[in-house]
């Protein structure tokens, strides 16, 4: 997951041999934000990375200072703005609610979607081995894979869909721009556009939100069996 920060300029310094760009205050100091600092590896480049400050070298013939308009990259403002916690419309009984998680052993390595489908009537469970992926791919393989269980009446309703991707929220509702996982990317948002009132929410993992919980129990046993199952039980 990439470092966020405000929209704040860089300046050049060495990492490990190379020249970077971090963070900086106007006055051309690195911002450290809980003992780290932001860098990333061009100008231009949209994903981020952390270091410790001492881990830096000051590049004495550079002291230019890159506004954040010149790295192209969103703020954490403007991320958080475009990615919702909670739905527009009140959750009612008529309501689908899906949970979705995935889960890769290495990245890429052995994948595994998770999914946790709440109906009026049953509550649904899917535990799905997709081979080899990155943990990107399988994040988004479990919302297509929610959503394509959705039946022709489900998508004319209301629908709520919940992640704690913020990569894969951010690229399909969030306006990122994505140069890697088109191709998945368009298939979700192929099933998106089959749905006439979908909302997609961040969760927050591994907060003892039940289906959340779920989808990720779902998703590390796809992985660890490597292989898959369904499940179909009354509503609780």
């Amino acid at each position: 997951m990439g470092y966020l920060a405000g929209p704040m300029p860089w300046r050049q310094f060495e990492f490990r041999d190379k020249i970077v760009f971090v963070r900086v205050l106007d006055s051309g100091k690195p911002i450290v934000n809980r003992g780290f600092v932001e860098l990333r590896y061009k100008l231009g480049a949209t994903k981020s990375y952390k270091t410790a400050p001492e881990n830096l070298e000051e590049v004495p013939e550079s002291s230019e200072i890159f506004p954040d308009e010149k790295m192209g990259g969103r703020s954490s403002t403007a991320q958080d703005s475009a990615i919702k916690k909670e739905p527009d419309t009140p959750i009612g009984p008529d309501s689908v609610v899906i949970y979705t998680d995935g889960a890769c052993s290495g990245n890429p390595g052995p994948a595994g979607v998770g999914v946790y489908v709440i109906r009026k009537t049953e509550t649904v469970e899917m535990s799905e081995f997709i081979g080899s992926g990155t943990n990107n791919i399988a994040e988004l393989e479990a919302i297509r894979y929610g959503l394509s269980e959705l039946s022709d009446d489900e998508r004319k309703g209301h629908v709520v869909l919940y992640t704690d991707s913020g990569w894969s929220l951010g690229v399909l509702v969030g306006g990122w721009k994505a140069k890697m996982n088109l191709k998945h990317i368009g298939a979700v948002r192929e099933e998106m556009d089959k749905c006439s009132n979908l909302e997609l929410l961040k969760v927050k993992g591994h907060a003892g939100i039940e289906g959340n919980e779920e989808a990720d129990r779902l998703a590390t046993m796809a992985v660890r069996a490597e292989h898959s199952r369904r499940k179909t039980y009354p509503r609780r």
